[in-house]
């Protein structure tokens, strides 16, 4: 299977790679993280622009992979570069902007800032880093950065992206560490919102590495994701949160819903595995599962995780022969992931592929030294092969810490008393497998079970979507193309006029550092509005705009005899081009030939 993925030369995409840090502490790598994650952040809210997510981009931390070969395993057209220096109080971040297609350095900056102002330096990089590409590939809607920091106290920022950086890498000892400076965050800005909501998800974070109990991380994430939103009533993280606690413990389905669509509408992106659980498991829509989880892979083609999601809800659709492709994916890129090992090995066994299916769930079981679900996977796959007596005698000699597990095995071998006894445990407990209840196969044999009915009942399932079995094909390619007019006739029509104007009178193109921005305030008009305004009635990037202008000038002053003694790079420079590289590119591209030939083909 191919790990590379087309560029359509339309593309209007980035990834941002981990930014070097170039302190004389390594210890401030956790900065460096930080101010990565906050551009990607920023970047994800421009409308048709693909971003490469975190996990993907720092597959290639402290690798030293060609630019153009990262583009190809990602389907991206640009990437951006950075380094990050922190000295005390002062800040100096360098970034730049290259071309996946040839390597060509679109643009690059230097920006020294002292520390207080990292807020701004984020928001104004992340805003010129969209405005390139927008310049080069087409129209984007930018919209505006946030005015309100997210604190005002430099120091208990600084303890967040520490509790941030430990917090992503999940194990035992980081979510330790994560949840104090988190705790720390907090005691230096009482009010810093963001700090209470990551506080809320490592408190869940705990109790999946057993630092707490189910309940307690859940009481201590309720209480922390409600004080974010009280401290910003937009505080997407702290509705997340919320989401996830009422689906998985609450079981309390339309606010659980209501809390993810704030998360959304405050900025959390919708590539979100909460919305494919919430489909699966409660609306069984596996249609949009299926579509999200898609797009998940293509904004975050190198994470585990994504491809074993699209597996797990091609998975509870039944859609074994895709799923186990999507497992197939997932273990390219980690050999030993246990998680799709022991789900591909439940995909086999149900295809009644018998032998292959325990040669994968054995090896899962090696992974992890015998421990883990992998061992029920075991039992299931034994049942579908027959062996129902001898799993029988090994579920009475074992103990389980979800009380749903016995009465997944029981189910099967279609025992549905002592199945119905360990689930109403699970009930009581509030097994987090209680969710599957509703559409879950391995519960078929229990449905006829008044106790069972009862419990289902009780946990107030909502109707299920009808069709939900129609799968629509998924056009991986596409991107979000914005159609809306954002001006009436009589405006285009104006400010074309205008921009005929400023080109044909004033030569506007000539100044070489021209930005689209500028240009829209000559105008006073908003750049989305400028932008839209060239692409979908002129048919022209910014900057195929502006260069077609500069190259009729730089013709017209090559073919005149005045201008011999001047050099051919001479002249692109006074038609407005920045670079050698930028003209010679774009000169070849409109006419098939270098400058130099072209001039001697008229001069002869």
């Amino acid at each position: 299977m191919s790990s590379h993925l087309p560029i359509p030369s339309s593309n209007k995409s980035i990834v941002v790679l981990p930014f070097v840090n170039m302190s004389a502490d390594p210890e401030n790598e956790y900065f460096s993280d930080g101010i990565t994650e906050e551009i990607i952040n920023a970047l994800t809210t421009v409308k048709g622009l693909k971003v490469i997510a975190r996990t993907s981009s720092f597959a290639f931390k402290n690798k030293n992979i060609d630019v153009r070969t990262i583009g190809d395993q990602l389907g991206v057209t640009t990437v951006l570069e950075g380094s990050v220096r922190k000295v005390e109080n002062k800040v100096r971040i360098t970034v730049q902007l290259v071309s996946t297609i040839d390597g060509t350095h679109y643009w690059s900056r230097n920006f020294d800032r002292d520390f207080k102002d990292i807020f701004a330096l984020q928001d104004e990089v992340s805003m010129l880093i969209a405005d390139q590409i927008r310049e080069n590939f087409g129209h984007l809607e930018i919209p505006l950065f946030p005015e309100e920091n997210p604190t005002e106290n430099i120091e208990a920022y600084d303890l967040f992206l520490k509790g941030s950086y430990h917090l992503k890498r999940k194990d035992f000892g980081d979510v330790k560490k994560a949840m104090n400076f988190f705790k720390e965050a907090i005691s230096v800005d009482p009010n810093y919102a963001e700090a209470y909501s990551f506080l809320g998800e490592s408190y869940i974070s705990a109790a999946a590495v057993g630092l707490l109990t189910t309940q307690e991380a859940h009481d201590l994430a309720r209480n922390t994701a409600a004080k974010s939103i009280v401290l910003n009533e937009k505080n997407a993280q702290g509705y997340k949160v919320l989401a996830y606690i009422k689906l998985f413990y609450d079981w309390d389905w339309e606010p659980a819903l209501t809390a993810y669509n704030n998360a959304l509408k405050y900025g959390l992106s919708e590539q979100n595995e909460f919305i494919s659980y919430y489909y699966i498991f409660i609306e069984e829509d596996f249609e949009k599962a299926i579509k999200i989880a898609n797009r998940v892979t293509e904004t975050d083609p190198l994470h585990v995780y994504t491809h074993w999601q699209l597996g797990l809800t091609y998975y509870f659709a039944r859609r074994f022969e895709e799923s186990i492709t999507a497992f197939n994916k997932a273990l390219e890129i980690d050999s030993n992931y246990t998680e799709a090992l022991r789900f591909r090995g439940l995909c086999k066994g149900y295809l009644g592929k018998y032998n292959e299916a325990l040669v994968d769930i054995n090896k899962a079981l090696e992974v992890t030294s015998g421990q883990g679900p992998a061992n029920l996977d075991l039992l299931v796959v034994k049942i579908l092969m027959g062996k129902k007596e001898e799993v029988s005698v090994v579920i009475k000699k074992s103990q389980y810490m979800d009380s749903s597990d016995p009465a997944i095995l029981y189910s099967l071998l279609n025992m549905p008393d002592e199945a119905v006894y360990w689930l109403n445990k699970g009930y009581e407990e509030r097994s987090v497998n209680l969710v599957t209840l509703k559409n879950y196969w391995v519960w078929d044999n229990l449905r006829s079970h008044s106790r069972f009915q009862e419990i289902y009942n009780e946990m107030n399932f909502p109707p299920s979507i009808k069709h939900k079995n129609i799968l629509e094909p998924v056009n991986l390619t596409q991107t979000n193309s914005i159609t809306n007019p954002l001006l009436d006739k009589s405006e285009i029509e104006h400010f074309l006029e205008q921009l005929d104007g400023l080109m044909s009178e004033e030569s506007m193109y000539t100044d070489s550092s021209l930005s689209l921005r500028q240009l829209a305030e000559k105008l006073d008009l908003h750049p989305n509005k400028l932008s839209w305004l060239l692409n979908e009635h002129i048919g022209k990037n910014f900057n195929e705009y502006i260069n077609a202008f500069r190259l009729t000038t730089f013709k017209e002053k090559a073919l005149d005899s005045n201008n011999d003694h001047l050099t051919l790079l001479g002249l692109a420079f006074e038609s407005g081009f920045s670079s050698k590289t930028v003209f010679n590119d774009y000169f070849k591209k409109s006419e098939g030939i270098t400058p130099r030939v072209w001039v001697k083909s008229f001069k002869k």
